[in-house]
Protein backbone atom coordinates (compact mmCIF):
# COMPACT_ATOMS: atom_id res chain seq x y z
CA UNK A 1 0.00 0.00 0.00
CA UNK A 2 1.39 3.42 -0.94
CA UNK A 3 2.08 5.96 1.84
CA UNK A 4 1.05 9.49 1.33
CA UNK A 5 3.51 12.36 1.79
CA UNK A 6 1.87 13.36 5.09
CA UNK A 7 2.54 9.91 6.56
CA UNK A 8 6.30 10.36 6.01
CA UNK A 9 6.18 13.70 7.73
CA UNK A 10 4.43 12.13 10.72
CA UNK A 11 6.96 9.28 10.88
CA UNK A 12 9.88 11.70 10.71
CA UNK A 13 8.40 13.80 13.48
CA UNK A 14 7.89 10.74 15.74
CA UNK A 15 11.45 9.57 15.09
CA UNK A 16 12.86 13.00 15.85
CA UNK A 17 10.77 13.19 19.05
CA UNK A 18 12.05 9.78 20.20
CA UNK A 19 15.61 10.80 19.41
CA UNK A 20 15.24 14.01 21.40
CA UNK A 21 13.78 12.04 24.33
CA UNK A 22 16.71 9.61 24.27
CA UNK A 23 19.16 12.48 24.18
CA UNK A 24 17.33 14.18 27.05
CA UNK A 25 17.33 10.97 29.12
CA UNK A 26 21.02 10.49 28.35
CA UNK A 27 21.74 14.05 29.42
CA UNK A 28 19.75 13.56 32.61
CA UNK A 29 21.62 10.34 33.37
CA UNK A 30 24.95 12.02 32.72
CA UNK A 31 23.96 14.93 34.97
CA UNK A 32 22.81 12.51 37.69
CA UNK A 33 26.02 10.54 37.32
CA UNK A 34 28.07 13.72 37.60
CA UNK A 35 26.05 14.80 40.62
CA UNK A 36 26.55 11.34 42.15
CA UNK A 37 30.28 11.45 41.46
CA UNK A 38 30.52 14.94 42.92
CA UNK A 39 28.50 13.86 45.97
CA UNK A 40 30.71 10.81 46.42
CA UNK A 41 33.85 12.92 46.00
CA UNK A 42 32.54 15.40 48.56
CA UNK A 43 31.62 12.54 50.91
CA UNK A 44 35.02 10.93 50.44
CA UNK A 45 36.82 14.24 50.97
CA UNK A 46 34.70 15.14 53.98
CA UNK A 47 35.29 11.75 55.60
CA UNK A 48 39.03 11.91 54.91
CA UNK A 49 39.31 15.42 56.39
CA UNK A 50 37.27 14.52 59.48
CA UNK A 51 39.32 11.35 60.00
CA UNK A 52 42.61 13.20 59.57
CA UNK A 53 41.44 15.95 61.94
CA UNK A 54 40.79 13.37 64.63
CA UNK A 55 44.20 11.80 64.08
CA UNK A 56 45.78 15.27 64.23
CA UNK A 57 43.99 16.05 67.52
CA UNK A 58 45.37 12.84 69.05
CA UNK A 59 48.88 13.70 67.87
CA UNK A 60 48.62 17.26 69.21
CA UNK A 61 47.73 15.76 72.59
CA UNK A 62 51.08 13.95 72.46
CA UNK A 63 49.47 10.51 72.16
CA UNK A 64 50.37 7.65 69.79
CA UNK A 65 48.39 6.92 66.62
CA UNK A 66 50.42 4.08 65.10
CA UNK A 67 51.54 0.68 66.35
CA UNK A 68 55.16 1.85 66.11
CA UNK A 69 54.49 4.89 68.30
CA UNK A 70 52.57 2.72 70.74
CA UNK A 71 55.52 0.34 70.96
CA UNK A 72 58.03 3.17 71.48
CA UNK A 73 56.11 4.45 74.51
CA UNK A 74 56.35 1.06 76.23
CA UNK A 75 59.81 1.58 77.69
CA UNK A 76 61.88 1.43 80.84
CA UNK A 77 64.90 3.61 81.63
CA UNK A 78 68.14 2.64 79.90
CA UNK A 79 70.65 0.67 81.91
CA UNK A 80 68.22 -0.50 84.62
CA UNK A 81 67.63 -4.13 85.50
CA UNK A 82 64.59 -5.55 83.71
CA UNK A 83 62.43 -7.79 85.90
CA UNK A 84 60.94 -9.40 82.79
CA UNK A 85 64.09 -11.48 82.24
CA UNK A 86 63.74 -13.14 85.64
CA UNK A 87 59.97 -13.48 85.39
CA UNK A 88 60.39 -15.24 82.04
CA UNK A 89 62.80 -17.70 83.67
CA UNK A 90 60.01 -18.43 86.15
CA UNK A 91 57.52 -18.97 83.33
CA UNK A 92 59.84 -21.41 81.58
CA UNK A 93 60.13 -23.54 84.75
CA UNK A 94 56.38 -23.60 85.42
CA UNK A 95 54.93 -27.10 85.84
CA UNK A 96 51.35 -26.82 84.65
CA UNK A 97 50.37 -30.40 85.55
CA UNK A 98 48.24 -32.44 83.21
CA UNK A 99 44.69 -31.32 82.47
CA UNK A 100 42.87 -33.85 84.68
CA UNK A 101 45.13 -33.36 87.69
CA UNK A 102 44.95 -29.58 87.32
CA UNK A 103 41.15 -29.64 87.63
CA UNK A 104 41.51 -30.49 91.30
CA UNK A 105 43.36 -27.23 91.97
CA UNK A 106 41.38 -24.16 93.05
CA UNK A 107 41.33 -21.42 90.36
CA UNK A 108 42.41 -23.95 87.69
CA UNK A 109 39.25 -26.04 87.65
CA UNK A 110 35.87 -26.48 89.35
CA UNK A 111 37.49 -26.98 92.78
CA UNK A 112 37.00 -24.06 95.17
CA UNK A 113 38.81 -22.85 98.23
CA UNK A 114 36.81 -22.90 101.46
CA UNK A 115 35.43 -19.65 102.88
CA UNK A 116 38.15 -17.05 103.42
CA UNK A 117 38.18 -17.44 107.18
CA UNK A 118 38.18 -21.26 107.14
CA UNK A 119 41.20 -23.61 106.97
CA UNK A 120 41.91 -25.92 104.04
CA UNK A 121 40.83 -29.53 104.29
CA UNK A 122 43.73 -31.97 104.59
CA UNK A 123 43.21 -33.48 101.13
CA UNK A 124 43.18 -30.08 99.43
CA UNK A 125 46.09 -28.93 101.56
CA UNK A 126 48.20 -31.91 100.48
CA UNK A 127 47.31 -31.36 96.82
CA UNK A 128 48.23 -27.67 96.91
CA UNK A 129 51.44 -28.44 98.79
CA UNK A 130 52.43 -30.90 96.03
CA UNK A 131 51.70 -28.34 93.32
CA UNK A 132 53.90 -25.82 95.13
CA UNK A 133 56.68 -28.38 95.56
CA UNK A 134 56.57 -29.19 91.84
CA UNK A 135 56.97 -25.48 91.10
CA UNK A 136 59.74 -24.75 93.58
CA UNK A 137 62.09 -23.38 90.89
CA UNK A 138 59.37 -21.17 89.43
CA UNK A 139 58.64 -19.68 92.83
CA UNK A 140 62.30 -18.97 93.48
CA UNK A 141 62.51 -16.95 90.27
CA UNK A 142 59.23 -15.12 91.05
CA UNK A 143 60.53 -14.05 94.46
CA UNK A 144 63.86 -13.04 92.93
CA UNK A 145 62.14 -10.84 90.31
CA UNK A 146 59.69 -9.23 92.74
CA UNK A 147 61.99 -6.50 94.17
CA UNK A 148 63.11 -5.35 90.70
CA UNK A 149 61.36 -2.05 90.04
CA UNK A 150 61.23 -1.86 86.24
CA UNK A 151 59.72 -4.36 83.82
CA UNK A 152 59.29 -4.44 80.06
CA UNK A 153 58.26 -7.76 78.49
CA UNK A 154 59.76 -8.56 75.05
CA UNK A 155 56.65 -7.78 73.02
CA UNK A 156 57.02 -5.75 69.82
CA UNK A 157 53.64 -4.14 69.16
CA UNK A 158 54.90 -2.60 65.92
CA UNK A 159 55.46 -5.95 64.20
CA UNK A 160 51.85 -6.88 63.53
CA UNK A 161 48.42 -6.46 65.01
CA UNK A 162 47.95 -9.97 66.35
CA UNK A 163 51.27 -10.04 68.23
CA UNK A 164 51.18 -13.11 70.52
CA UNK A 165 51.23 -12.19 74.21
CA UNK A 166 51.84 -15.59 75.75
CA UNK A 167 53.33 -14.01 78.86
CA UNK A 168 49.85 -12.90 79.98
CA UNK A 169 48.72 -16.50 80.46
CA UNK A 170 52.02 -17.26 82.23
CA UNK A 171 51.55 -14.29 84.57
CA UNK A 172 48.03 -15.36 85.48
CA UNK A 173 49.16 -18.92 86.19
CA UNK A 174 52.04 -17.72 88.35
CA UNK A 175 49.74 -15.36 90.25
CA UNK A 176 47.53 -18.32 91.13
CA UNK A 177 50.64 -20.23 92.21
CA UNK A 178 51.73 -17.39 94.52
CA UNK A 179 48.21 -17.15 95.88
CA UNK A 180 48.22 -20.84 96.81
CA UNK A 181 51.74 -20.61 98.24
CA UNK A 182 50.69 -17.73 100.53
CA UNK A 183 47.70 -19.72 101.78
CA UNK A 184 49.76 -22.85 102.50
CA UNK A 185 52.39 -20.85 104.40
CA UNK A 186 49.67 -19.18 106.47
CA UNK A 187 48.09 -22.58 107.18
CA UNK A 188 51.46 -23.72 108.51
CA UNK A 189 51.84 -20.48 110.51
CA UNK A 190 54.85 -19.40 108.47
CA UNK A 191 53.95 -15.73 108.46
CA UNK A 192 57.29 -14.50 107.05
CA UNK A 193 56.96 -16.76 104.01
CA UNK A 194 53.27 -15.94 103.60
CA UNK A 195 54.19 -12.26 103.67
CA UNK A 196 56.76 -12.81 100.92
CA UNK A 197 54.26 -14.69 98.73
CA UNK A 198 51.62 -11.96 98.96
CA UNK A 199 54.12 -9.19 98.26
CA UNK A 200 55.59 -11.07 95.28
CA UNK A 201 52.10 -11.42 93.85
CA UNK A 202 51.53 -7.67 94.03
CA UNK A 203 54.90 -7.18 92.33
CA UNK A 204 54.01 -9.66 89.58
CA UNK A 205 50.84 -7.64 88.90
CA UNK A 206 52.90 -4.43 88.89
CA UNK A 207 55.07 -5.86 86.09
CA UNK A 208 52.19 -5.16 83.68
CA UNK A 209 51.52 -1.60 84.85
CA UNK A 210 52.99 0.04 81.73
CA UNK A 211 51.87 -2.46 79.11
CA UNK A 212 49.65 -0.45 76.70
CA UNK A 213 46.68 -2.74 76.06
CA UNK A 214 43.45 -3.26 77.96
CA UNK A 215 44.04 -7.03 77.79
CA UNK A 216 47.27 -6.55 79.74
CA UNK A 217 45.48 -4.38 82.28
CA UNK A 218 42.78 -7.04 82.60
CA UNK A 219 45.42 -9.62 83.59
CA UNK A 220 47.06 -7.10 85.90
CA UNK A 221 43.70 -6.61 87.61
CA UNK A 222 43.16 -10.36 87.91
CA UNK A 223 46.56 -10.73 89.61
CA UNK A 224 45.79 -7.88 92.00
CA UNK A 225 42.57 -9.61 92.97
CA UNK A 226 44.45 -12.86 93.68
CA UNK A 227 46.95 -10.93 95.81
CA UNK A 228 44.23 -9.09 97.77
CA UNK A 229 42.32 -12.35 98.27
CA UNK A 230 45.38 -14.18 99.61
CA UNK A 231 46.12 -11.21 101.89
CA UNK A 232 42.71 -11.55 103.52
CA UNK A 233 43.19 -15.29 103.97
CA UNK A 234 46.66 -15.03 105.51
CA UNK A 235 45.55 -12.32 107.96
CA UNK A 236 42.92 -14.76 109.20
CA UNK A 237 45.45 -17.57 109.66
CA UNK A 238 48.77 -16.01 110.73
CA UNK A 239 50.19 -13.16 112.77
CA UNK A 240 52.25 -10.34 111.26
CA UNK A 241 54.35 -7.53 112.68
CA UNK A 242 53.29 -3.92 112.38
CA UNK A 243 56.14 -3.37 109.91
CA UNK A 244 54.84 -6.17 107.69
CA UNK A 245 51.30 -4.78 107.87
CA UNK A 246 52.66 -1.40 106.81
CA UNK A 247 54.35 -3.05 103.82
CA UNK A 248 51.04 -4.66 102.87
CA UNK A 249 49.44 -1.23 103.05
CA UNK A 250 52.07 0.27 100.74
CA UNK A 251 51.56 -2.55 98.23
CA UNK A 252 47.81 -1.92 98.26
CA UNK A 253 48.31 1.81 97.74
CA UNK A 254 50.50 1.05 94.74
CA UNK A 255 47.91 -1.38 93.37
CA UNK A 256 45.20 1.28 93.62
CA UNK A 257 47.00 3.38 91.01
CA UNK A 258 45.02 2.98 87.78
CA UNK A 259 46.65 5.82 85.87
CA UNK A 260 47.70 3.24 83.26
CA UNK A 261 44.10 2.73 82.09
CA UNK A 262 43.98 5.79 79.77
CA UNK A 263 47.33 4.68 78.29
CA UNK A 264 45.94 1.19 77.71
CA UNK A 265 42.87 2.65 75.99
CA UNK A 266 45.16 4.87 73.90
CA UNK A 267 47.09 1.73 72.94
CA UNK A 268 43.88 -0.01 71.94
CA UNK A 269 43.01 3.08 69.89
CA UNK A 270 46.28 2.68 67.93
CA UNK A 271 45.27 -0.89 67.15
CA UNK A 272 41.82 0.31 66.10
CA UNK A 273 43.25 2.98 63.77
CA UNK A 274 45.48 0.31 62.22
CA UNK A 275 42.47 -1.94 61.61
CA UNK A 276 40.32 0.76 60.03
CA UNK A 277 43.19 1.74 57.73
CA UNK A 278 43.76 -1.92 56.80
CA UNK A 279 40.39 -3.72 57.22
CA UNK A 280 41.60 -7.04 55.80
CA UNK A 281 43.76 -7.43 58.92
CA UNK A 282 40.51 -8.15 60.69
CA UNK A 283 40.34 -11.42 58.75
CA UNK A 284 44.01 -12.33 58.86
CA UNK A 285 44.81 -11.68 62.51
CA UNK A 286 41.69 -11.21 64.60
CA UNK A 287 38.70 -13.22 63.49
CA UNK A 288 40.39 -15.87 61.37
CA UNK A 289 38.32 -15.33 58.23
CA UNK A 290 34.95 -15.56 59.98
CA UNK A 291 33.81 -12.10 58.90
CA UNK A 292 33.35 -10.36 55.52
CA UNK A 293 35.47 -11.62 52.59
CA UNK A 294 38.60 -9.62 51.81
CA UNK A 295 37.29 -8.17 48.47
CA UNK A 296 34.23 -6.74 50.23
CA UNK A 297 36.37 -5.22 52.98
CA UNK A 298 38.68 -3.72 50.35
CA UNK A 299 35.70 -2.22 48.50
CA UNK A 300 34.29 -1.00 51.80
CA UNK A 301 37.58 0.77 52.45
CA UNK A 302 37.85 2.17 48.91
CA UNK A 303 34.41 3.74 49.24
CA UNK A 304 35.53 5.59 52.37
CA UNK A 305 33.20 3.61 54.60
CA UNK A 306 36.05 2.25 56.74
CA UNK A 307 37.21 5.80 57.54
CA UNK A 308 33.59 6.78 58.21
CA UNK A 309 33.37 3.94 60.75
CA UNK A 310 36.78 4.90 62.16
CA UNK A 311 35.45 8.38 63.01
CA UNK A 312 32.65 6.83 65.06
CA UNK A 313 35.10 4.43 66.69
CA UNK A 314 37.54 7.19 67.67
CA UNK A 315 34.76 9.30 69.14
CA UNK A 316 33.63 6.43 71.36
CA UNK A 317 37.19 5.55 72.45
CA UNK A 318 37.66 9.19 73.40
CA UNK A 319 34.49 8.93 75.49
CA UNK A 320 35.91 5.93 77.37
CA UNK A 321 39.21 7.73 77.93
CA UNK A 322 37.30 10.76 79.27
CA UNK A 323 35.39 8.47 81.62
CA UNK A 324 38.71 7.30 83.10
CA UNK A 325 39.14 10.85 84.37
CA UNK A 326 35.80 11.04 86.17
CA UNK A 327 35.38 10.53 89.94
CA UNK A 328 35.31 6.78 90.58
CA UNK A 329 31.66 6.57 91.64
CA UNK A 330 30.55 8.19 88.35
CA UNK A 331 32.48 5.95 86.00
CA UNK A 332 30.24 2.90 85.88
CA UNK A 333 27.07 4.81 84.99
CA UNK A 334 28.95 6.89 82.43
CA UNK A 335 30.38 3.74 80.80
CA UNK A 336 26.96 2.13 80.62
CA UNK A 337 25.59 5.24 78.87
CA UNK A 338 28.37 5.10 76.27
CA UNK A 339 27.82 1.33 75.81
CA UNK A 340 24.15 2.01 75.14
CA UNK A 341 25.08 4.59 72.50
CA UNK A 342 27.44 2.07 70.87
CA UNK A 343 24.59 -0.44 70.60
CA UNK A 344 22.41 2.19 68.88
CA UNK A 345 24.92 2.99 66.13
CA UNK A 346 23.37 2.18 62.73
CA UNK A 347 24.03 -1.34 61.44
CA UNK A 348 25.28 0.26 58.21
CA UNK A 349 28.51 0.91 60.09
CA UNK A 350 29.51 -2.68 59.46
CA UNK A 351 33.21 -2.49 60.29
CA UNK A 352 32.52 -0.49 63.44
CA UNK A 353 30.22 -3.21 64.77
CA UNK A 354 32.79 -5.90 63.94
CA UNK A 355 35.39 -3.96 65.93
CA UNK A 356 32.98 -2.42 68.45
CA UNK A 357 34.73 -0.76 71.44
CA UNK A 358 32.55 -1.62 74.42
CA UNK A 359 34.98 -0.89 77.22
CA UNK A 360 32.68 -0.54 80.19
CA UNK A 361 34.11 -3.89 81.33
CA UNK A 362 37.38 -2.18 82.29
CA UNK A 363 35.55 0.39 84.42
CA UNK A 364 33.54 -2.43 86.01
CA UNK A 365 36.63 -4.56 86.71
CA UNK A 366 38.73 -1.78 88.18
CA UNK A 367 35.94 -0.41 90.36
CA UNK A 368 35.67 -3.87 91.86
CA UNK A 369 39.46 -4.08 92.30
CA UNK A 370 39.64 -0.64 93.91
CA UNK A 371 36.76 -1.55 96.23
CA UNK A 372 38.62 -4.72 97.27
CA UNK A 373 41.91 -2.88 97.70
CA UNK A 374 40.40 -0.04 99.73
CA UNK A 375 38.50 -2.47 101.93
CA UNK A 376 41.78 -4.35 102.48
CA UNK A 377 43.63 -1.13 103.35
CA UNK A 378 41.02 -0.18 105.91
CA UNK A 379 40.98 -3.77 107.19
CA UNK A 380 44.73 -3.61 107.78
CA UNK A 381 44.34 -0.25 109.55
CA UNK A 382 41.64 -1.72 111.83
CA UNK A 383 43.84 -4.74 112.49
CA UNK A 384 46.82 -2.52 113.39
CA UNK A 385 44.62 -0.39 115.67
CA UNK A 386 43.45 -3.50 117.48
CA UNK A 387 46.98 -4.85 117.86
CA UNK A 388 48.11 -1.50 119.29
CA UNK A 389 45.16 -0.79 121.62
CA UNK A 390 43.65 -4.19 122.32
CA UNK A 391 40.25 -2.97 121.05
CA UNK A 392 38.45 -2.46 117.78
CA UNK A 393 37.79 1.14 116.75
CA UNK A 394 34.26 2.36 117.40
CA UNK A 395 34.25 4.15 114.06
CA UNK A 396 36.56 4.32 111.05
CA UNK A 397 37.30 7.96 111.85
CA UNK A 398 39.19 6.65 114.90
CA UNK A 399 41.85 5.43 112.44
CA UNK A 400 42.59 8.96 111.20
CA UNK A 401 45.35 10.19 111.15
CA UNK A 402 47.45 7.52 112.90
CA UNK A 403 46.53 4.62 110.60
CA UNK A 404 44.88 6.31 107.61
CA UNK A 405 45.20 9.80 106.16
CA UNK A 406 41.46 9.70 105.55
CA UNK A 407 38.72 7.06 105.38
CA UNK A 408 38.66 5.89 101.73
CA UNK A 409 35.54 6.44 99.67
CA UNK A 410 33.47 3.58 98.32
CA UNK A 411 34.09 3.74 94.54
CA UNK A 412 30.45 2.80 93.93
CA UNK A 413 28.72 5.68 95.71
CA UNK A 414 31.42 8.10 96.82
CA UNK A 415 30.57 7.67 100.51
CA UNK A 416 32.94 6.29 103.15
CA UNK A 417 33.49 2.54 103.20
CA UNK A 418 31.28 0.68 105.70
CA UNK A 419 32.53 -1.10 108.81
CA UNK A 420 30.89 -3.43 111.34
CA UNK A 421 32.14 -5.25 114.40
CA UNK A 422 31.45 -9.00 114.44
CA UNK A 423 31.13 -11.48 117.28
CA UNK A 424 34.74 -12.30 116.55
CA UNK A 425 36.58 -9.75 114.50
CA UNK A 426 35.20 -7.25 112.00
CA UNK A 427 34.21 -6.62 108.39
CA UNK A 428 34.97 -3.66 106.13
CA UNK A 429 32.95 -3.48 102.94
CA UNK A 430 31.88 -1.67 99.78
CA UNK A 431 28.27 -1.84 98.61
CA UNK A 432 29.36 -3.30 95.27
CA UNK A 433 28.09 -3.04 91.73
CA UNK A 434 24.41 -3.23 92.61
CA UNK A 435 24.98 -0.06 94.66
CA UNK A 436 22.87 -1.50 97.47
CA UNK A 437 24.02 -1.86 101.08
CA UNK A 438 23.54 -5.52 102.03
CA UNK A 439 25.04 -5.14 105.49
CA UNK A 440 28.40 -6.70 104.65
CA UNK A 441 26.94 -9.88 103.13
CA UNK A 442 29.62 -12.08 101.53
CA UNK A 443 29.31 -13.77 98.19
CA UNK A 444 29.15 -17.42 99.28
CA UNK A 445 31.61 -20.06 98.10
CA UNK A 446 31.32 -23.80 97.70
CA UNK A 447 29.06 -26.04 95.67
CA UNK A 448 25.42 -26.46 96.49
CA UNK A 449 25.17 -23.19 98.40
CA UNK A 450 22.38 -20.91 97.41
CA UNK A 451 23.80 -17.64 96.20
CA UNK A 452 21.98 -14.47 97.26
CA UNK A 453 20.80 -12.11 94.56
CA UNK A 454 23.13 -9.42 95.85
CA UNK A 455 26.12 -9.10 98.13
CA UNK A 456 28.81 -6.65 99.15
CA UNK A 457 32.55 -6.55 98.50
CA UNK A 458 33.99 -7.44 101.88
CA UNK A 459 37.24 -7.73 103.78
CA UNK A 460 36.58 -9.89 106.82
CA UNK A 461 38.85 -10.78 109.73
CA UNK A 462 37.41 -13.27 112.21
CA UNK A 463 40.00 -13.66 114.92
Amino acid sequence: MLRQKGDFVVDNNETATKRRRKIKVTHILIVLLLIGLCAFALFRLSVRIRFQNRIKAIQEAGLPVTLGEMNELYTIPEGVENAAHTFIEAFLCYDEWDKEKRKSLPSHGPAELPARTEPLGQELKDLVAQFIADNKQTLEYLHKAAPIEHCRYPVDFSVRLGQPMYHLTDIRNCSILLNLEAIIHAENNKSRLAFRSVMSNFCLARSLAKEPTTHSQLIRGVCQRYAASSLERVLNRAEFTDEQLLEFDKALMDAEDISSIPSALAGDRCRGIHVFKNPTLLIEEIVGGKTLPAPILELYSALGLAERDAIVYLDFINDYIDIAGLPLHKRLSASEIVDDKVRKVSKTHILFHIYSPRHSWIARLYLKIIAEIRAARVGIAVHRYRLATGNLPGDLEDLVPSYLDAVPEDPYDGRALRYDELETGFVVYSIGEDRKDDGGKDRPTGKGKKRPSSWDITFRIEQ
